[in-house]
């Protein structure tokens, strides 16, 4: 029998040949969009360093607070990474072993039972990390020049991201196989009990008046006072913070320092690669016994169910809206499908919890929010907060809605209703789930900062026209660029149609945002700067409405109205 590493090694051979012939195929069918999406890319790198490079200098060169503030923007940074690593590796991988038929086949093959849960761990590692190192890459390249570095500054960072990236795909990994084995179902109970405890003791610590009272001309104490709370960030036991001591050693040239923390990365993560292979060689196999006795259990409990299910709520409310049996059986379905899995609402309910966190306490970051200025600039950026979350979440759970129908879609295809019905039924129900979320943060925002009701209103509207933009975009893209071959989710957003929808949604976003800015533009811009009267801002801000509608009915109505025809293509079956 094979050895762990060999085995592993044939696997991404194998998956190596199939990635190059698919990449060969994509090259041939379609050379304009993917460079197109090339050049989007490089386009995002160059904007990002800017922007990056201009905030940095900004930072670095603030008098006393300056250098601090920079590296603790560092640990920031590689923290929230490491997290977000941890996290999308694990979904990654988890659905790689658990829930694809693939790992049976794989298991029947004379190969080590470790070697399969390493290579998914490979294929996770590289699946998740390439977007972190396209969004890092830009981001270190600003650091770099706010430290004056030179080129040794790139090529001694770059190793300690990828032991970075190693040690984040291996702790994923842990936490999967030791979960799902020793999981129990009084489990979910604690951690919601547990949650909720944090959530208090958050929402208590940000509205104490004591911990976030600033000592007027002192600047010292007022940093010390706001990094205080970031000190987790910085723990000397992180691996992130190994590396921002990394990148801050590289960019003040103490070359013995940088050496140090790259051998502990390094050591680390080919530790992490041996354990990995012990915990895979002691529990998986079990894990995956576990998993199948389950599934058939839920399985067996549904069939004797089946006959005796009732719909509820949903048969309720589609009384006294006109619903058919189609349209209820096409909800009931969507909303079966996002509740059995944890990880969509999961991290549906992270991002919007925390938004609303920061939203409802903008009065306790020390600004003057009742100065127009401060109140119009925290306010764009909270419409560009909840809409760049939108168009993450969207990219992540809307986009590949109509991949995942997969080789089954051929059964809505003889269905007593068109695909078409099926494509506007997904939209409404994304429109209805995700909007009132994003208008409930601008609303709370609003209420936050005292703005007058008609800015109340104004921003109310424009979240609700880009929310239902990025949805549209989302959702037709995921029609006009399908892959019925995959099964899993993130690897579907992992490719060339997930990679075009986050990048035209971040252009959309940039435009709309820009265009919203008119009415203030306008305020500090008109003649001899004077108070503009009510008509002239209503005016103003109307104009501004009108245009980001007319941006989004041509970037959402056109996507989606090639996406129609082609569910008319797609309902002859000749494309499945």
């Amino acid at each position: 029998m094979l050895t762990n590493v060999d085995a592993t090694l044939m696997q991404g051979r194998v998956h190596g040949l199939a990635l190059r012939h698919r990449l060969m195929h994509n090259w041939r069918e379609g050379r304009l969009m993917l460079t197109t999406i090339v050049l989007f890319m490089l386009l995002y790198m160059v904007v990002a360093f800017a922007l990056v490079n201009k905030g940095m200098i900004f930072v670095h060169r603030l008098p006393l607070i300056g250098p601090v503030l920079t590296e603790r923007i560092l640990f920031l940074l590689f923290f929230f990474f490491f997290v977000m690593l941890i996290l999308s590796n694990a979904a990654i991988t988890g659905i790689g072993l658990f829930r694809r038929q693939e790992t049976g086949w794989m298991l029947s093959l004379p190969v080590p039972h470790a070697s399969v849960v390493m290579w998914k761990t490979v294929e996770g590692m590289l699946l998740s990390s390439w977007g972190l190192l396209l969004l890092s890459a830009p981001i270190l390249a600003g650091f770099g020049e706010a430290f004056d570095a030179g080129p040794a500054f790139y090529v001694v960072s770059v190793p300690a991201i990828l032991c970075l990236i190693a040690v984040a795909s291996n702790v994923s990994t842990w936490l999967l196989l030791l979960v799902i084995r020793f999981y129990r179902p009084w489990w979910l109970k604690v951690a919601v009990v547990v949650l909720v405890v944090l959530v208090g003791m958050i929402v208590f610590q940000m509205r104490d008046a004591r911990s976030t009272r600033l000592v007027s001309g002192d600047v010292a104490a007022n940093a010390n006072q706001i990094l205080r709370h970031t000190q987790i960030c910085a723990h000397p036991l992180l691996p992130s913070s190994w590396v921002a001591e990394t990148v801050i050693a590289a960019g003040r040239s103490l070359t013995g320092k940088v050496v140090f923390y790259n051998l502990i990365l390094l050591s680390y993560a080919s530790a992490a690669w041996v354990l990995t292979s012990w915990l895979a060689g002691k529990l998986f196999y079990p894990t995956w016994n576990r998993s199948l006795r389950r599934a058939e259990q839920k399985r067996k409990r549904n069939d004797d169910h089946a006959g005796h299910r009732s719909s509820g709520w949903l048969d309720w409310v589609g009384d006294r809206l006109g619903w058919d049996r189609a349209t209820r059986a096409l909800l009931a379905k969507d909303g079966y499908t996002f509740i059995r899995e944890p990880m969509q609402w999961g991290q549906c309910a992270l991002i919007f919890g925390l938004l609303l966190l920061y939203t409802s306490n903008l009065r306790h970051l020390g600004y003057n929010y009742r100065d127009s200025l401060w109140s119009a600039v925290i306010s764009y950026l909270n419409l560009t907060v909840c809409c760049l979350a939108m168009s993450t979440l969207t990219t992540r759970f809307v986009f590949p809605q109509f991949s995942l129908e997969g080789q089954r879609l051929w059964i809505l295809g003889l269905a007593p209703f068109s695909l078409k019905k099926v494509l506007n039924q997904k939209l409404v129900t994304n429109l209805v789930a995700s909007t009132p979320l994003t208008v409930l943060l601008v609303a709370v925002s609003s209420y936050s900062l005292d703005l007058p009701m008609h800015r109340a209103l104004f921003f109310i509207a424009l979240i609700m026209m880009l929310t239902v933009g990025l949805n549209v975009l989302s959702l037709s893209l995921g029609v006009l660029l399908p892959n019925f071959k995959e099964t899993n989710s993130a690897k579907i957003v992992s490719g060339f149609g997930g990679t075009l929808c986050l990048v035209l949604s971040f252009f959309y976003i940039v435009l709309g945002v820009t265009m919203a800015i008119y009415p203030t533009y306008r305020e500090r811009t008109g003649e001899s700067r004077k108070t503009p009267t009510m008509e002239q801002f209503y005016e103003w801000e109307f104009t501004a409405i009108g245009m980001v509608a007319a941006l989004t009915v041509v970037v959402a109505g056109i996507p989606y109205f090639f996406a129609l025809q082609r569910t008319k293509r797609l309902a002859k079956l000749g494309n499945l």
